[in-house]
């Protein structure tokens, strides 16, 4: 929510837009914020009985450690600082760097290798040595990036959101070759297969489109060229 919000603010300058929607960010990181372990980390969920979950995941708190700094820049905006927001969002990305242990284990999923870096929790050098530990595991060159690791199942979603990322870490030649290898899941309509089976090239799901695949795919174009005013949301200040 924070992020969309934030996001929307930069593509539109709309203040009357964020103002309506302050009350639900707020609501809704706070309920974040109380999911926290000692550690720092959120419970992944809750369940309808308000019973959380007992782990972490690293893509997860990755994303919310993104939300919480997009969070504390609308705060800014409206003159209500949360400064709680940025010290719990430092708090999480020094343990997605630092404490891969802490979270539960998904190694095999795309997103747990690219996530700490699309959202900022990696930066510098170090986040072009994370990348580049696990490309040859992920990509299928000339295709994308594999859903899974133990499976040909190139999903157009995460090959763009992975090219967010090497924007992020810098990379924009790897960048935009991810965003061209997106081309192949696009349909005459501009909307997008979410994902193709290599070398049978079926459609899985069968016969599936999905927006937020094509909402990837412009996120992706947009960090790359720097055509919208929202092109740095997820591009460290220090590569403007």
């Amino acid at each position: 929510m924070a992020t969309g919000v934030w996001h929307h603010w930069l593509c539109t300058w709309d203040r009357g837009f964020v103002d309506h929607l302050w009350p639900t960010v707020e609501r809704a990181l706070e309920w974040v914020l109380g999911m926290l372990k000692d550690d720092g980390t959120p419970l992944w969920a809750r369940t309808e009985h308000a019973r959380p979950w007992d782990y972490a995941l690293l893509t997860g708190t990755s994303s919310i450690q993104h939300a919480l700094h997009c969070g504390a820049q609308l705060a800014q905006l409206i003159n209500e600082p949360r400064a709680h927001w940025s010290a719990a969002a430092e708090r999480m990305a020094h343990m997605v760097a630092h404490h891969p242990e802490a979270f539960e284990p998904k190694e095999r999923w795309a997103m747990d290798w690219y996530y700490p870096v699309l959202a900022g929790a990696v930066t510098g050098e170090a986040a072009k040595a994370h990348l580049g530990e696990k490309w040859d595991v992920f990509a299928m060159e000339g295709k994308g990036i594999r859903c899974v690791s133990d499976e040909p199942w190139i999903t157009a979603s995460e090959t763009a959101e992975a090219a967010i990322a090497y924007a992020a870490s810098g990379d924009l030649a790897t960048a935009t070759d991810l965003i061209d290898w997106t081309r192949s899941h696009r349909l005459d309509d501009g909307s997008y297969w979410t994902g193709i089976v290599y070398p049978t090239l079926e459609r899985f799901p069968f016969g599936e489109t999905s927006a937020y695949t094509a909402a990837a795919v412009i996120l992706a174009a947009d960090a790359v060229t720097g055509a919208s005013n929202a092109s740095r949301v997820f591009i460290p200040a220090a590569l403007d």
